[in-house]
């Protein structure tokens, strides 16, 4: 694969570097060093530390600081090809709608070009940055292969162009050849009220509206419960519709304030049940990687507290989907946090190009920043000593915290220069 003219300073700074930090990087407990993030480049004798690490784990959770560093897109990219290459995993789970996904998998296996069906469908960072391109083609590239990396999604918010179009029609069909019948005005209503949720977090229905909303939604959740789960195809799938209607359910119960605790848990428990359901169910058997944020693939975050060592309210009540995912499957899911000590990025919310704040001496990124790596790996799995103890460093959007992080992550990513997407 030919690099693309846009990457190969960056990528040639990268190679720079390296050859100076080789050169002058001390020993740090369990890090290693990573040659390249270079997605075309598939000389792997570097990432055979993260096979070890890894072992007969059958599911891996890549994450990221933010959605908007380059840097990390690209060496995603390199892991999933070596993952996919040289380990034999199969399936791509992407923080992206459920119902979204499985239609972008299934056009694109009929003949359609996946980075177009990615387009308003797909989590729009992950569908229209440059640096995924070299996935999408990948993706692309093995459809028709023997050894396909099948996509799927997880999310629980449904906000794609599919998700708006698509769902509904797909799930009336369903119900008809199930024979489950609704009432045509209260199935109506269903539909109209959940397409005005996708479209809106402020959109409220009105209290009659939203009675009939829920009556439906229970009827559908205790009806698709009883019904064998078959998941040949996700449309003749009743387990793929239970977690379609669950999620629509998560989701009108965050837009329109009906959660009490910590809002975010919501949405990370209905992930993870869509992710065990896949695991399960949509791929028994089959080893997956997780493309998410730090934040949703943590393990815990209940212990983390600020810079000046004060507790994080939010953080303390906050169960991450990572946190369900690991418990369920145990030693079988490894999680991989992602990190860095400069640099800038995009923040996807406004689009702007921001800097990552200055490291700070001492911490897990300040250590590393010191080593001279470029990029690096840290296996937490086999902490001992001082990795065991409370360290700073940064868990999500560069925000320093405190914690003892092989609780956190299984193991660390360390990239030392973050640059932001192209869009």
């Amino acid at each position: 694969m030919l690099i693309r003219k846009s990457l190969r300073p960056l990528l040639l700074a990268f190679a720079l570097y390296n050859q100076t930090a080789a050169a002058q990087a001390p020993h740090i407990p369990n890090a290693v060093e990573v040659r390249s993030i270079d997605p075309s480049d598939d000389r792997y004798a570097d990432l055979e530390p993260l096979r070890a690490a890894i072992g007969r784990s059958r599911i891996v959770l890549l994450g990221e600081q933010t959605h908007g560093e380059a840097t990390t897109f690209l060496a995603k990219t390199r892991l999933i090809k070596f993952l996919h290459e040289k380990m034999g995993f199969e399936v791509l789970a992407f923080e992206s709608g459920l119902y979204d996904c499985a239609r972008i998998w299934d056009n694109t296996v009929k003949g359609g070009q996946f980075s177009k069906e990615v387009i308003g469908s797909l989590f729009f960072m992950y569908a229209t940055s440059k640096q995924m391109q070299p996935l999408h083609d990948y993706i692309q590239a093995n459809v028709k292969s023997r050894t396909p990396l099948v996509v799927t999604g997880f999310e629980s918010q449904h906000s794609g162009e599919f998700a708006k179009t698509k769902l509904f029609p797909d799930f009336d069909q369903f119900l008809q050849q199930k024979h489950i019948s609704l009432p045509d005005s209260s199935w109506q209503l269903f539909q109209r009220v959940a397409l005005a949720t996708f479209a809106s977090n402020q959109y409220r229905p009105a209290a009659a509206e939203q009675e009939t909303f829920f009556k439906v939604l229970n009827k559908l959740k205790a009806t698709l419960s009883k019904e064998a789960d078959n998941p040949a195809h996700f449309t003749a799938s009743p387990g793929f519709w239970l977690k379609i209607t669950e999620s629509i359910e998560s989701q009108a119960l965050r837009y329109w304030g009906l959660v009490t605790g910590n809002e975010l848990s919501v949405r990370d428990k209905q992930m993870a049940e869509n992710f065990i359901w896949l695991a399960e169910k949509a791929f028994p058997g089959k080893k997956i990687i997780v493309w998410a944020h730090n934040i949703h693939i943590s393990k815990n975050t209940s212990q983390l507290t600020d810079a000046n060592d004060k507790p994080i309210p939010f953080l303390q009540t906050y169960v991450p989907m990572g946190a369900t995912v690991s418990k369920h499957f145990g030693k079988a899911a490894y999680v991989i946090g992602f990190s860095g000590s400069t640099g800038t990025y995009i923040d996807f919310n406004n689009g702007q190009t921001a800097n990552v704040p200055p490291v700070v001496p001492g911490s897990v990124e300040g250590q590393l920043d010191a080593s001279g790596y470029a990029q690096a790996f840290t296996d937490y799995r086999t902490a001992k000593g001082w990795l065991q103890q409370k360290q700073q460093a940064t868990l999500f959007d560069f925000i320093p915290t405190k914690g003892i992080w092989p609780e956190i992550f299984d193991g660390l990513f360390y990239i030392h220069a973050s640059t932001p997407v192209d869009r």
